[in-house]
């Protein structure tokens, strides 16, 4: 363990030497290349993927870095200088506590929810024991149309630390990490703490409104509005040089295309905003317009050509092999056609009851993002006396959220079968992507809004002293006091939440097909029954998809139910295996081995030649 975690930090390292390289080489905001770094490695190893060379990717990319750390530290060998490098103000408190925390407890976590194991850890564990995407004859990756981003940043570490649950975790809340500490770049005034601790408290709040997942998995809900965030606060901070401003959108919106395919909804947001702010801080002509329109048209091709090349890349290879949610028209017109008036009808209702209810999370997000506004409208216009576009604002968010709700029943009318989408399923998990989003938009304007109205507006010569009166200063620093307080309760509160989900992850099906059978990375062809106890997990096929993770097989059943079967029956179900694997105390099963094969089973795996030759079980 003490070798991954030597090895983890060797990537912040190497890492934190391309960060170097932008700001020496392009002047970029230190609070932007961090996820600008991250997203260049992602497309990086996109490219190479497609071409069928990942594995030399991942094997120069963490090294360069780490000379390049190296050389630049060697080149900063100053005290000054190291001291610059090394500052402690409220932001390193703040996200240091913050970064350092959850980097902890997640390496320490394991995989639980079910959706790590029908895609997202499977196809990073495919990546590094393969070394090359999925093929046509890949049967191991149920969901091949899913776009790869994330799934190759979890690859990056594992390839260079090592493979394990909290290597990937800790990739994932690093990728996080980096589109927080890029939110910080649109304060302009870095030593005012309020407009600091606003940001903090807000991305604390985020895991609220992230709790149908937490961070604790590796599904992408939480990183897709992070990176358009990450993108947003880029766009306004280059807002004065169109080329850098091009350059982040690209490298962020490049990967957001290719977390997954809802992600170009927030694509789209982002670069009509590029486009927005692009002309609006041109010179305001008819000249100065057309001047910028190659570049507002080359930012949005190179943006979405990540995801072109991804939509390409799955026609090619995959041909008519259909996937779950495919972006095809065929495929939704299949399963639209399935779809009775009355279905329909049903979903819709559904839907709406749903967002109408107050005890839906997203709908409480959506409330409260709606009143941050308004209380933050009113006391700009009414308190401090200044004119403001926070409402114009609050329309666009509004606006922006309804778009996506529409999107989201579309997908349910389109995308999803009969009874996923009368159930609604994962409906707070894909609208908390959105709310999420809208929070992060309102910090934002808080933000500027805040210092738009603080009474020095010169930064230059605000110091301790520059409030309008005491009273504003001690307003000023109860509302900082509050905010931080609130933020820090937060960050533990969600902290605890985790450590108490791992508490109990030995009741869970994860933690008992792992103890049995360990992790295989060994792909192969067998053909494995686990025996459970657990009838809903089977009945849901989490059972089977975990042990299609372990085992590294796609030819894995489960089953609960065995009191029905004759001798006969039994042995010719058994006979259709390689292995069983029994991974708790099953009554049935043990006493029907017992009659039928006169052999006495616990907990353990066996092979089906031996098991029904009386041969003892395989030890593990």
């Amino acid at each position: 363990m003490i070798i991954i975690v030597i090895k983890i930090l060797l990537l912040l390292f190497s890492n934190y030497g391309y960060v170097l390289l932008l700001r020496e080489k392009f002047q970029y905001n230190k609070y932007l290349a961090w996820i600008a770094v991250s997203c260049g490695i992602i497309l990086f190893l996109y490219v190479f993927s497609l071409f069928g060379s990942l594995s030399f990717a991942g094997l120069i990319l963490p090294k360069v870095g780490i000379v390049l750390g190296a050389y630049y530290l060697i080149k900063r060998r100053s005290l000054l200088q190291l001291r610059q490098i090394f500052n402690v103000n409220i932001i390193t408190v703040t996200f240091g506590f913050y970064f350092i925390l959850f980097s902890f407890t997640l390496f320490l976590n394991r995989l639980e929810h079910y959706d790590n194991f029908s895609h997202w850890a499977i196809i990073v564990k495919y990546l590094y024991t393969q070394q090359y995407l999925p093929k046509a004859d890949t049967t191991i990756i149920d969901f091949t149309s899913y776009p790869v981003g994330a799934s190759l940043w979890g690859y990056y570490f594992v390839n260079f630390a090592g493979f394990g649950s909290g290597t990937m975790l800790v990739a994932q809340f690093w990728l996080l990490s980096a589109c927080f500490f890029a939110m910080i770049s649109i304060i302009k005034d870095r030593k005012r703490v309020i407009t600091i601790i606003v940001i903090y408290a807000v991305i604390a709040l985020f895991n609220y409104f992230n709790i149908a997942i937490r961070m604790n998995n590796l599904l992408v809900d939480f990183v897709i509005p992070m990176l358009a965030l990450a993108a947003v606060a880029g766009i306004y901070s280059y807002q004065n040089n169109v080329y850098l401003m091009s350059l982040h959108t690209i490298l962020v919106l490049g990967v957001l295309g290719i977390v997954k395919n809802n992600g170009s909804f927030f694509v789209i947001i982002v670069l009509i905003y590029f486009s927005i702010t692009a002309i609006l801080n041109g010179k305001r002509s008819l000249a100065g317009v057309s001047k910028r329109m190659p570049v507002i048209m080359i930012t949005i091709l190179l943006s979405i050509m990540p995801y072109w090349l991804w939509m390409n890349h799955v026609k090619d290879v995959f041909g008519n092999h259909l996937s779950k949610h495919e972006v095809n028209v065929d495929s939704y017109e299949k399963i639209y056609q399935t779809k009775t008036p009355a279905i329909i009808h049903q979903i819709i209702n559904n839907c709406i009851h749903h967002i109408e209810s107050l005890a839906t999370l997203p709908t409480r997000g959506f409330i409260l993002v709606n009143l941050l506004f308004i209380f933050t409208f009113l006391v700009i216009r009414f308190v401090i006396k200044r004119k403001t576009n926070v409402l114009w604002m609050l329309l666009f968010t509004d606006i922006i959220v309804v778009a996506y709700y529409v999107g989201i029943l579309l997908m349910f009318l389109f995308s999803m079968p009969n009874q996923e989408a009368i159930n609604l399923a994962g409906f707070d998990r894909y609208a908390s992507s959105i709310i999420i989003f809208s929070l992060g938009i309102y910090s934002y304007v808080c933000v500027v809004s805040i210092e738009n109205c603080f009474y020095e507006q010169d930064v230059e010569l605000r110091n301790y002293k520059s409030f309008k009166s005491i009273k504003s200063k001690k307003i000023y620093e109860y509302v900082a006091l509050g905010l931080f307080c609130f933020g820090s309760l937060s960050v533990l509160s969600e902290n605890n939440g985790i450590n108490y989900n791992f508490k109990n992850y030995k009741k869970t099906e994860p933690y008992k097909v792992s103890q049995v059978v360990k992790n295989n990375m060994h792909l192969n062809q067998k053909k494995y029954l686990i025996v459970s106890t657990d009838k809903p997990d089977i009945n849901s096929y989490f059972t089977q998809y975990v042990g299609r993770y372990y085992l590294y097989s796609s030819s894995v059943d489960a089953r609960e139910d065995f009191s029905t079967l004759s001798k006969r029956r039994f042995i010719k179900l058994l006979s259709k295996y390689d292995e069983v694997i029994m991974i708790d105390d099953h009554y049935s099963f043990k006493a029907m081995s017992e009659k039928y094969l006169h052999q006495k089973v616990n907990v353990g795996t066996y092979s089906v030649t031996r098991l029904l030759n009386k041969t003892v079980r395989i030890d593990n």
